[in-house]
């Protein structure tokens, strides 16, 4: 365990800074709630209800499009560039 002050790097603590943002605290229990407000026939969807759950969404919202671009960047003729430089 890192002292959080004198030990961990800064690049570890801005990525956990980023996961909570993305994934907050309590998502798992407004997720729990929402579906069982669905199995009771609520017609509202939970993250227009919850707060934690509308962040989740739009984190992979935006994550989903991070792959997709690099999915084009190692189809594309500098990303074979880069794969014979690397080996792969």
């Amino acid at each position: 365990m890192y002292q959080l002050m004198d030990e961990m790097p800064q690049e570890e603590l801005i990525m956990w800074g980023k996961y909570l943002e993305a994934r907050p605290i309590g998502w798992r229990e407004d997720s729990r709630a929402g579906l069982i407000m669905q199995a009771q026939g609520a017609k509202v969807k939970p993250n227009e209800l919850f707060p934690s759950l509308s962040q989740l969404h739009k984190w992979e919202g935006e994550k989903s499009d991070e792959e997709a671009s690099n999915q084009s960047l190692r189809r594309s003729a500098f990303g074979a560039i880069l794969a014979r430089t690397l080996g792969g």
